[in-house]
């Protein structure tokens, strides 16, 4: 991903919607890219900043980006194990139908 790409993307991480692949590309260059990540900040900061001033309530944005990158990677990490587990599940279910007709096929 480069940085245009990366700038693209981040309205889709703000309103919670980058797939698995997206978000995967977005943090290793985020993580990389020292210029995006602090372009997010400060797209986060002057996005979320101007809604909650409408609101009139205290918040401390810095935190809560890292908190929202943080739950963001969190999500990814939970669905990879999930989708482990399902193939896991998946292919312990096959051996098992591929063992009974083995048992079916080699009584008769």
């Amino acid at each position: 991903m480069d940085c245009r790409e990366f700038q693209n993307l981040i309205p889709v991480f703000m309103e919670n919607k980058l797939n698995r692949k997206q978000a995967e590309t977005f943090f290793e260059h985020m993580d990389s890219c020292a210029e995006c990540k602090e372009e997010l900040r400060i797209q986060y900061l002057i996005s979320e900043g101007m809604a909650r001033l409408e609101d009139g309530k205290n918040f401390d944005l810095n935190n809560d980006l890292d908190s929202k990158i943080e739950k963001t990677r969190k999500g990814l990490k939970n669905r990879l194990i999930t989708n482990l587990v399902i193939y896991g599940l998946e292919v312990i279910g096959i051996l098992a139908v591929v063992f009974i007709l083995f048992l079916v096929f080699t009584r008769a």
